[in-house]
């Protein structure tokens, strides 16, 4: 057995010293036959598949090249060049988890230490363009094991996480350390945006508006419009307008709690107010009176009031049961676009999907409907399906109700989407 596997290894000398020169020569074709015979002759040797594959790269065939590592480290497992190719590879085609997959198998492998940290900061940096910084605590841990320099970088990545998990008062503890080091120059803009979101966060506006104030870069501005009162004030008309009197007024606790002379926001916190008011003796009234009314069309009017009242006491099942009565009293009462979208906002509540959401899927396609409204039928629509978890029909409506005044609301609706599906798949993850 001995002697079949020295001749098989000179064998693959032979092959490989040929295809080198056939490579040399730009003679790819013959060298990469070539290279195929000295895998014949020597199977579980690494250097040849990567030879191989790089072979592959150079005539930019890059599938093959895949296709090639990947049998590389089938052939030859503790081949730990070959995982970092893959993962420089498909991080090129944008494919951030495989690319996560291949680096943290080099990382496995490899005992260097230096490239250990190597390939952890090209998955941290992975993570972060692909918007899923919720995924990188254990690679932070790892780095931080390898016991190397404190960095930037790695405080920053860690800060993020904790930031996107909502624990800003430990992000805001790691930043805390490094800001006062990083100059408030273009590049850095991201630092303090950690640093920002996490005093806004912890509801510090005032700080978190001062470290605003110290970076005046053209991106910084951009990036710090989501801590500004103008951008939450814009989130609670749209939460009004759809009827989330809930979300309204997080939002205008926000908008306030950063300018708490925002007279707009008052305006509209009063209104909240006379919404959110104990009804419970207007109800009863409302519901002597509508037994006590015969004609049909005064107690229509009757029913459509006492469903208003309901919802807005936050009883949903009784709004929906009045509603339904609402459009079963008098024909033209089907057709009432406003009850159809109020059940919609019922069935979102009461996180069900139901024959109002239906419905109101089908109105948003006739034609007489206007822009505005059609963005707000499709945005409550939005809001059911992100309800009962189907987050993908969810992002097509909110798709569709993209633009105008609700241009916020729906990047902030993406956005708690994000983190919902984030924190389903570490949820599947950790079981």
């Amino acid at each position: 057995m001995a002697f079949f596997n020295t001749v098989n290894a000179q064998n693959a000398n032979d092959f490989l010293e040929k295809a080198d020169f056939l490579l040399a020569n730009n003679r790819y074709q013959e060298g990469l036959d070539m290279l195929d015979k000295a895998i014949a002759a020597s199977p579980k040797d690494g250097n040849i598949y990567f030879k191989k594959a790089n072979t592959y790269l150079a005539v930019t065939k890059f599938n093959e090249a895949i296709k090639t590592l990947e049998d590389c480290v089938v052939a030859d497992p503790n081949y730990f060049r070959a995982y970092e190719m893959l993962g420089d590879l498909y991080s090129q085609r944008k494919q951030p988890i495989k690319a996560v997959k291949y680096y943290d198998l080099a990382y496995q492998k490899d005992d260097g230490v230096d490239q250990k940290y190597l390939y952890k900061l090209k998955i941290l940096d992975i993570l972060d363009q692909a918007n899923r910084h919720r995924f990188s605590k254990k690679h932070i841990d790892d780095v931080r094991k390898l016991n190397l320099v404190e960095s930037f970088d790695l405080d920053y990545y860690e800060a993020m996480y904790w930031n996107e998990m909502g624990h800003p008062e430990k992000a805001e503890e790691l930043m805390a350390k490094i800001i006062g080091d990083i100059e408030p120059l273009s590049g850095n803009e991201r630092y303090y945006y950690q640093y920002i979101w996490a005093l806004f966060e912890g509801g510090k506006y005032a700080e978190a508006q001062e470290w605003m104030e110290k970076i005046n870069t053209s991106e910084a501005e951009s990036m710090f419009m989501i801590f500004k009162e103008d951008y939450y004030f814009n989130l609670a008309q749209t939460y009004f307008t759809v009827m989330d009197y809930e979300k309204s007024q997080q939002m205008i606790d926000v908008t306030l709690g950063i300018n708490s002379s925002y007279i707009e926001a008052f305006d509209l916190q009063k209104q909240l107010a006379a919404i959110r008011t104990d009804k419970t003796k207007v109800i009863a009234a409302q519901d002597r009176a509508l037994m006590a009314e015969k004609d049909v069309k005064k107690r229509s009017a009757k029913l459509l009031d006492l469903a208003n009242l309901n919802y807005q006491s936050m009883d949903f099942a009784t709004a929906y049961i009045h509603l339904e009565e609402f459009q079963k009293a008098l024909p033209q009462n089907e057709r009432n676009l406003n009850v159809i979208f109020i059940k919609t906002m019922c069935e979102k509540s009461l996180g069900e999907l139901g024959v109002a959401t239906e419905k109101l899927k089908k109105v948003i396609h006739n034609p007489t409907i206007k822009p505005p409204t059609k963005a707000k039928y499709n945005f409550a629509i939005a809001l059911v399906y992100k309800e009962i978890g189907d987050y993908k029909t969810s992002e097509n409506f909110l798709k569709a109700a993209y633009g105008g005044s609700f241009k916020n609301a729906v990047r902030y609706e993406f956005a708690d989407i994000q983190r919902l599906k984030d924190i389903k798949e570490l949820e599947s993850l950790n079981k």
